[in-house]
């Protein structure tokens, strides 16, 4: 260890560089606090001297420290935006950093990273190594830490170093100044709303966006079908030059209202939001306007049918406002639909009484907790059996059934038809997607 009390130097490290530059004057830093950061976080951590000189380094790779000496501009882009006050979070084409000034040595500061938010293409990968100089055999691949935990990670250390609280709110606001979108806000929202005043016209009524999503709401498949088709002089926004990229926008927007709509009709959460990220990544597969366009309007259908089948219990809708404790029931059973549920586990985890919840649950849904189980078990098992090939003890073992046979009678008494009769009518052999 130096001798200076604020140096930090893990212990497989060489004898420091610098004399010391981590934490200012009777501070002590614990080398072990950032090793379980780079655990936590997947991202490197670096120390850096007020000469630019890389003097510590913490779960960093050697193509890493060879990327910041091929391209000085990185660190030279860090000092400059150095701020004693909070964190500053950096991008530099694919990659994010996060600089780190306050709570250290005068002069030195820490990066944390770079990391990506999310995997890249082979195709990027390639062009990142070329640009920054690494050359396309260096199977360089940045580590990979999503946006919301990277930024919990920041927000972490600079508690350690510095004792001061940050919300991830506070930081994105404090950091709006790095970025020229944010800087630029105002005036190209003024720039644009001219623009289409003059090229564009008007935006489609903002009453017909709310009587699509009342019919999504109500399970009201024909009301949506009036809706979509109604004439009027408005015309659908422009999101993105390209007009693929716009009409994909546009079919984020109405799925991700969709998925309100519909958890507002009763469906769960959890269901809801996930059906939303399944049918966004399918939007963004498709390569044609026309189809984006038809895959929108379908999946806003298959929302309203969705609300329509939940809260129709025995060919009568039910109009009873439900109360919250329905949907946490309903997404606790969404979430471990792969596992043996019980309506104690439900209770236990929800700090309720199971017979008060059994009680409310079958007196809102018309049906039990049990019931209501074995029928969203049974909906998966067919969407198993049409869109999968896994054979039928497989999907009945995946569901938390204790033999293939239990699976079957149960899957009888809810369909008509046993599993394997259903799979002959209804099975497409073809990846599913849905649910």
């Amino acid at each position: 260890m130096c001798a200076k009390a604020y140096c930090v130097q893990a212990e497989s490290t060489p004898a420091c560089k610098c004399g010391g530059v981590l934490m200012g004057e009777e501070k002590m830093f614990q080398p072990y606090f950032l090793e379980q950061m780079v655990n936590m976080m997947h991202a490197p951590f670096y120390i850096f001297a007020d000469q630019k000189e890389m003097i510590q380094k913490f779960g960093g790779r050697e193509i890493e420290t060879i990327l910041f000496e091929k391209n000085p501009e990185l660190v030279q882009n860090a000092f400059s935006k150095k701020n004693k006050e909070y964190p500053v979070i950096l991008t530099d084409k694919v990659l994010v950093f996060a600089v780190f000034d306050s709570g250290m040595a005068e002069g030195a500061i820490m990066i944390a990273g770079p990391v990506t938010i999310g995997r890249l293409s082979q195709e990027t990968l390639l062009q990142l190594r070329r640009e920054y100089k690494l050359g396309r055999k260096s199977g360089y691949t940045p580590p990979v830490c999503p946006l919301d935990k990277f930024v919990s990670g920041i927000l972490l250390l600079h508690w350690h170093l510095t004792g001061q609280k940050l919300t991830s709110a506070e930081l994105w606001q404090k950091n709006q100044r790095y970025y020229s979108a944010t800087v630029n806000i105002q005036n190209r929202i003024s720039q644009d709303i001219f623009m289409r005043q003059e090229n564009a016209g008007l935006h489609n009524p903002y009453e017909q966006e709310l009587r699509e999503l009342d019919s999504i709401e109500r399970g009201d498949t024909e009301a949506l079908k009036r809706s979509i088709s109604e004439t009027y002089e408005g015309e659908i926004g422009i999101l993105a030059k390209d007009p693929l990229r716009s009409h994909k926008n546009v079919a984020v927007g109405n799925i991700t209202l969709a998925s309100r709509a519909a958890i507002r009709g009763g469906i769960s959460v959890e269901k809801s939001f996930s059906m939303a990220d399944s049918f966004i990544q399918q939007v963004e597969e498709i390569d044609n306007v026309p189809e984006v366009e038809a895959f929108k309007r379908e999946s806003q259908y298959f929302y309203a049918r969705l609300v329509n089948e939940e809260n129709t219990r025995g060919g009568e809708k039910q109009n009873v406002r439900k109360n919250p404790l329905i949907g946490q029931v309903k997404d606790y059973i969404f979430n471990h639909l792969h596992d043996t549920i019980q309506v104690s586990d439900i209770a236990a985890h929800m700090q309720v009484n199971p017979d008060y919840l059994s009680h409310l649950f079958s007196s809102q849904e018309k049906m039990t907790i049990t019931s209501y189980i074995r029928q969203e078990k049974v909906r998966r098992g067919e969407n198993l059996l049409k869109y999968s090939d896994y054979r039928v003890q497989e999907i009945a073992f995946y569901l938390g059934f204790c033999s293939q046979s239990h699976f079957a009678r149960v899957f009888q008494q809810i369909v008509g038809i046993s599993p394997n009769e259903y799979r002959k009518k209804f099975g497409n052999r073809k990846k599913w997607k849905m649910k």
